[in-house]
């Protein structure tokens, strides 16, 4: 019996040695090459506006009983396969219709080609704007929400950009002494609630000066194609040209903080003789750092060739509890010609919005 027990821990032992070499290259392989982070924002707005909300096209966006809409949370997985191939992923989850609907924000393989080439494939952030390829991580930019102006996907919105599209991207990255320049080069199409822009394909190019100055241009074009059943306008849509040009600078010079961004868009169709697609947007940020104090001002307009529009002038003040953590305060008047960027038109062209928010990053 003895002789029989120590057979078994001697087997027992050889297994063991052979599965902790394995065990310690699946750690080596998987859990060393791979990253999980994310991000959490937790906001509070009240507008003074009781029939019409404001961010949303159904009655969960904010009016004046108060609303958490834009509260979201982010999880983010990296995990680098080899030298030259890295697969990431987001999951997304964030207050919509009273509820926290959760979806895959993008998830792509990245292939190194060189020292300067990279090819992308799967789901991808839309690369448009200067901050919208993390436009949902509060912390890394100065507002409770980006400028509304470029970046809204409401169906009367902007329509400058997208949350992303699937399809495949060629990026070209370079460095020369302080300036880093960058090409993307994307294709394929964005699915919408009611619509699919297929046979999409645009250009980005970025340049970078000491993460002090950076420019930003892009262009991009595609064809709409909205769902059978769809409404006169958007009927009209179908099969037509969507276009935009958009441009950004941001500077981060010392103490002082500047965006500025301008966006032009154009879609081909008309109702009464009138392009109603076709719109112009801009908005310009200016801040400046006192310690671990933000204050900035912020002014946004866009306008459709219909006459709808919207105004934006909001004064903010952040504070920074640490390098991961922000809370922020924000006031805003908002000015509307027609609906502007509202569910329907508000009782009065002046609404005034008050915002609490806490971003966090993990």
């Amino acid at each position: 019996m003895e002789c029989k027990r120590r057979t078994q821990l001697l087997k027992t032992g050889v297994i063991l040695g052979l599965l902790l070499p394995v065990q310690s290259l699946w750690a080596e392989t998987w859990v060393d090459r791979t990253r999980l982070d994310g991000f959490f924002s937790a906001r509070y707005s009240v507008t003074d506006q009781s029939e019409a909300w404001l961010g949303k096209e159904s009655e969960s966006g904010i009016n004046d009983d108060g609303s958490f809409y834009g509260t979201k949370l982010g999880l983010n997985i990296m995990s680098q396969l080899s030298d030259r191939v890295t697969v990431a992923s987001q999951l997304f989850s964030s207050n919509q219709d009273n509820s926290y609907a959760t979806h895959i924000d993008w998830a792509f393989a990245s292939f190194q080609l060189n020292q300067d080439f990279s090819l992308r494939a799967g789901k991808i952030k839309y690369p448009v704007g200067l901050v919208n390829e993390y436009v949902e991580v509060g912390v890394a930019y100065p507002w409770i929400q980006a400028p509304i102006a470029i970046y809204s996907d409401m169906l009367q919105g902007p329509q400058a950009t997208r949350e992303s599209y699937t399809g495949a991207s060629l990026l070209w990255d370079h460095m020369t002494g302080d300036w880093t320049w960058g090409l993307d080069l994307y294709g394929g199409q964005v699915d919408l609630e009611q619509m699919t822009i297929k046979n999409m394909i645009g250009l980005t190019g970025r340049a970078n000066w000491d993460d002090t100055v950076m420019f930003q241009l892009s262009a991009y074009q595609g064809d709409m194609k909205t769902n059978p059943g769809m409404n006169a306008m958007m009927a009209l849509m179908n099969n037509q040209t969507h276009e935009a040009v958009s441009g950004g600078v941001k500077v981060d010079w010392n103490n002082f903080l500047v965006y500025a961004e301008a966006a032009r868009v154009k879609m081909d169709f008309e109702m009464m003789g009138m392009a109603v697609g076709d719109s112009d947007s801009w908005y310009t940020t200016l801040g400046y750092r006192f310690n671990k104090f933000l204050p900035h001002i912020t002014y946004q307009d866009w306008e459709r060739d219909n006459g709808d529009g919207q105004q934006i002038t909001t004064l903010g003040l952040n504070y920074n509890v640490s390098n991961k953590v922000v809370v922020k305060l924000e006031a805003s008047q908002i000015d509307t010609d027609g609906m502007g960027l509202f569910e329907n038109t508000p009782d009065e062209d002046s609404t005034n919005m008050f915002s609490l928010a806490v971003d966090t990053v993990f």
